[in-house]
């Protein structure tokens, strides 16, 4: 049974508000509201996409503490706000320190977005990913162009030049030539934030990636 309902819908509103008395001494008040307007519903949403991510794949990191953002910025980054403006969900890779593979979602006031990226990503790392798609061209391929009809973007910083000019096909070229790279879609605040229906999106869009995931893994 889903348990995610939607976030309620002044939690834009608190966020904004926040983002002018994101202060130490509004820390307690603040952490109130913070819990019921985005923690309770965070928490029942990582409970409804936990089967998910374990079906995408079985590597992933599950515990709640890794995977859940919490209301606390880290103080030695942001001294003088103490509560995040923002909020995600991470399923990554569990055992490495480098080139973690993970499913996120990220939300802020007027966005979200969610998709596949590479945590702490090398370019020895990147190097393994791309001698897996010069074994398997074609079946990279398809998996990118399914996830492009499917509305999902190529993103991260790219080479001045193009490093493969032997290489004619577009989909593989823009991957290839990128420094880092994640795979995501973002959207503006809509009205599936508010509704279980936030929750199936999230869950089909892992879906798509699974196969992408399970190639890179």
């Amino acid at each position: 049974m889903k348990q995610f309902t939607g976030f309620p819908e002044d939690f834009a509103d608190f966020f904004i508000k926040l983002s002018f008395g994101n202060t130490i001494e509004n820390q307690n008040e603040n952490l109130i509201k913070y819990k019921q307007v985005i923690t309770e519903p965070l928490n029942k949403l990582y409970c409804d996409l936990l089967p998910v991510a374990c079906e995408v794949h079985s590597c992933f990191d599950t515990k709640p503490s890794r995977c859940i953002s919490t209301p606390y910025t880290d103080r030695r980054f942001s001294p003088n706000t103490p509560l995040k403006e923002y909020m995600y969900l991470r399923f990554r890779q569990g055992g490495k320190t480098t080139d973690i593979t993970g499913l996120y979602f990220d939300m802020g006031a007027d966005y979200y977005s969610y998709g596949l990226r590479i945590y702490k990503q090398t370019a020895c790392g990147f190097q393994i990913i791309k001698d897996k798609i010069a074994e398997k061209p074609e079946k990279f391929i398809k998996v990118l162009t399914d996830l492009k009809a499917n509305g999902f973007e190529i993103t991260g910083s790219t080479y001045k030049k193009d490093h493969y000019p032997e290489i004619s096909n577009e989909i593989i070229k823009n991957l290839l030539n990128r420094k880092t790279f994640y795979i995501s879609k973002e959207k503006a605040i809509n009205s599936k934030v508010f509704s279980s229906e936030l929750a199936d999106e999230l869950a089909q869009g892992f879906y798509q990636l699974k196969e992408f995931a399970n190639l890179i893994i």
